[in-house]
C-alpha cells in the first residue's frame, strides 16, 4: 500500500508539473514580453500590446495581457490607458486580471484605469467594480461615477434611441418605443408640411 501511494503522489506530481508548464507563461517569456514592451515606442505601445495578446496562445493570453500592462504601467504609466483598452479588446477574458494588476501597479490611476477597461469591454463592469471595489475601496464613489459615465458615453455612441436610466449603481439603456425624433430645420415656419 505504501508503494502504491508513493507511486500515486509522483504520478499526481509530475502531472500538475507538466501541466503548468504547458499552460502557463514560463518566467523568461514574461521577461522577453517585459523587455520588448519596454523597449518599444510610447505611439506604438497600444499597437504592439495588442499584437502580443493576439498572437499569445489561447491559454496563455490572461497572462500575456497582464505582463504587457505590468510593463507598461513600469515604463511608461502614461499610456496605461490606451494599452489597457487595446488589450483587453483583444482578450476581454482577461479583464478581471488586467484591472486588479493595473490597479495594483498604479493605485492612483484607478479612475482611468476602470475608465479604460469598461470602455473596452462589453458587459464585463461589475466585474471592473468588484476588482476596484476590492483593491482601492477609498475611491469607490469616484469609480462607480467613472463607470457610469462611460456606460452614458457608450450608449450615446451606438445612436439608436435609446432612454438611459442612471442609478447610484451604474447606468442602463431601456429602448424606447417609435421612430427616433424627427430634427427639425431653422426655417420651420416656412414648412408647408408642418401641421
Amino acid at each position: 500500500m505504501n508503494s502504491l501511494a508513493r507511486q500515486f503522489t509522483l504520478i499526481t506530481v509530475a502531472s500538475v508539473l507538466v501541466s503548468s508548464s504547458a499552460f502557463a507563461l514560463t518566467s523568461s517569456d514574461a521577461e522577453a514580453l517585459t523587455q520588448k514592451i519596454a523597449s518599444t515606442k510610447v505611439a506604438e505601445l497600444s499597437a504592439t500590446s495588442s499584437k502580443l495578446v493576439a498572437r499569445a496562445e489561447q491559454s496563455d493570453r490572461v497572462e500575456t495581457a497582464k505582463v504587457a500592462v505590468l510593463a507598461v504601467a513600469k515604463s511608461h504609466p502614461t499610456a496605461l490607458s490606451s494599452v489597457i483598452t487595446a488589450v483587453l479588446r483583444k482578450a476581454p477574458e482577461a479583464t478581471e486580471t488586467v484591472v486588479a494588476a493595473a490597479i495594483e501597479a498604479a493605485p492612483e490611476m484607478a479612475k482611468t484605469i476602470v475608465s479604460a477597461a469598461t470602455f473596452a469591454t462589453e458587459g464585463k463592469d461589475e466585474v471592473i467594480l468588484s476588482v476596484a471595489d476590492r483593491l482601492v475601496p477609498t475611491q469607490k464613489a469616484a469609480v462607480r461615477a467613472e463607470v457610469s459615465s462611460v456606460a452614458i458615453r457608450k450608449a450615446l455612441k451606438g445612436g439608436s434611441a435609446k432612454a438611459i436610466v442612471v442609478d447610484g449603481s451604474g447606468a442602463t439603456q431601456n429602448p424606447l418605443g417609435g421612430p427616433a425624433p424627427t430634427p427639425v430645420g431653422a426655417y420651420a415656419g416656412r414648412d408647408p408640411n408642418r401641421p
